[in-house]
C-alpha cells in the first residue's frame, strides 16, 4: 500500500485529467466512438474555455476534500457545493459551468433550508452518476478514520447519507456503495482481482438487505467476466448510474496501462467527462504508481488548487 499523501494527490490529479480529457466530447454520439479518437487535451468550444479545463466532477471532488478535511459534516459539504454553484469556488476561472439538473435541484433545496441528507432527488431521472463523481475524497476519509475498515452497516450509512445530498434512490445508494468500496480496496491492494472482489463484497451486503435486494440484479453483470470482456459496441454509456459503472469497469478490465484505460473511457463518448474522470481515478490506483502523460499535465488548468487542497487535507487528522 502506497502512502496516503502520494495516492491522494495522484487520485485527485487523475480525477481532473480524466474530466478535462472527456469534457470537450461529452454527449458525443458517434456511431463508432473510436473513430477519430481523442488522445490529447483539446479546447472546449461549447464552453469557450481552454484545453485542460475540468468540469463539475473535479470541482465537486475538490469541494468534498476541503469539507472532509474538517470532518464529516453534510451541512458544510453542501455549503461548499453551494459556493461553487453560486460563486464559482473550486473552479479554474472563478465561475461555475456544466452543472447537471440533479445537482442544481439539490442545491436549490439546500438553499431553501432543507436538511442536507434530504436534498437529493428521488425521481427516476435521479438514478444518475452525480454522487459517483465526488466519492473519491470520502473513500480516503473512511479508510483513514477506520484502519480496520469493513463494508458494514456503519460504513454504508455514511456513504448513503453523503450520496443523499444529491441522489436519494436505491440504485444510486448501491452504486455509491460499490464504487466507494472499490476505491478503498484498490488503495489497500491494487489489482484487478481485488477490484472485482470489492464489487462482490458490496453486492453481497446489499443482497442481505431487504430494502435493496430487489435492485441488486441490475448490478450483477459487474461480477461477470463475460460481460466485462464483451465488445465496446455492446456498451451503452450514459449518465445513468448503472451505465456509468458498466463503462468504467469495462475500461479497467480491458486495459493494462493507465493512459489506455482513460483513453478508452473518454472515447466512449456520451457522459465522457464523468466516465473519464472516474476511470482515470480508479486506473491511477489500479496501476499505481503511474506516470501521467506530460502532454496532459502540461495543459491541465488549476493544478495549484489541487495541490493546495491535498496539502491542507494531509495536515488534518482526517487524511
Amino acid at each position: 500500500m502506497y502512502s496516503t499523501s502520494y495516492l491522494l494527490f495522484q487520485s485527485l490529479t487523475a480525477v481532473a485529467l480524466g474530466d478535462a480529457l472527456g469534457f470537450p466530447i461529452q454527449h458525443d454520439t458517434r456511431s463508432n466512438p473510436f473513430d477519430e479518437p481523442v488522445h490529447e487535451m483539446v479546447g472546449h468550444q461549447t464552453q469557450e474555455v481552454p484545453a485542460g479545463t475540468w468540469s463539475d466532477d473535479t470541482s465537486l471532488s475538490i469541494a468534498s476534500l476541503v469539507s472532509l478535511t474538517f470532518g464529516y459534516n453534510l451541512h458544510d459539504l453542501m455549503t461548499r457545493y453551494s459556493q461553487w454553484y453560486h460563486f464559482g469556488d473550486y473552479t479554474p476561472f472563478n465561475y461555475s459551468y456544466d452543472i447537471d439538473e440533479t445537482t442544481k435541484a439539490a442545491l436549490q433545496r439546500f438553499d431553501s433550508g432543507i436538511e442536507p441528507k434530504l436534498c437529493g432527488g428521488t425521481m427516476d431521472s435521479d438514478n444518475n452518476n452525480t454522487a459517483l463523481k465526488r466519492l473519491m475524497p470520502l473513500a480516503f476519509y473512511l479508510l483513514t478514520k477506520n484502519q480496520h475498515y469493513v463494508f458494514n452497516e456503519a460504513t454504508v450509512k455514511l456513504i448513503h447519507d453523503y450520496t443523499a445530498t444529491t441522489n436519494r434512490t436505491p440504485k444510486t445508494f448501491i452504486g455509491s456503495g460499490i464504487l466507494t468500496n472499490v476505491i478503498i480496496r484498490l488503495i489497500q491492494n491494487p489489482n484487478k482481482y481485488a477490484m472485482l472482489r470489492a464489487v462482490k463484497e458490496a453486492l453481497d451486503y446489499y443482497r442481505s438487505q431487504d430494502e435493496y435486494a430487489a435492485q441488486v440484479p441490475f448490478f450483477e453483470q459487474l461480477e461477470e467476466a463475460h460481460f466485462l470482456r464483451q465488445s465496446s459496441t455492446k456498451l451503452r454509456p450514459s449518465s445513468d448510474v448503472i451505465a456509468t459503472l458498466n463503462a468504467v469497469f469495462w475500461c479497467l478490465m480491458n486495459s493494462e496501462q493507465y493512459n489506455v484505460a482513460v483513453s478508452k473511457a473518454v472515447n466512449l463518448g456520451s457522459d465522457a467527462d464523468t466516465i473519464g474522470s472516474i476511470t482515470s481515478m480508479l486506473a491511477s490506483l489500479l496501476f499505481a504508481p503511474v506516470t501521467f502523460p506530460e502532454s496532459w499535465l502540461s495543459k491541465l488548468q488549476g493544478r495549484n488548487q489541487i495541490k493546495i487542497a491535498v496539502s491542507v487535507a494531509l495536515l488534518s487528522d482526517n487524511f
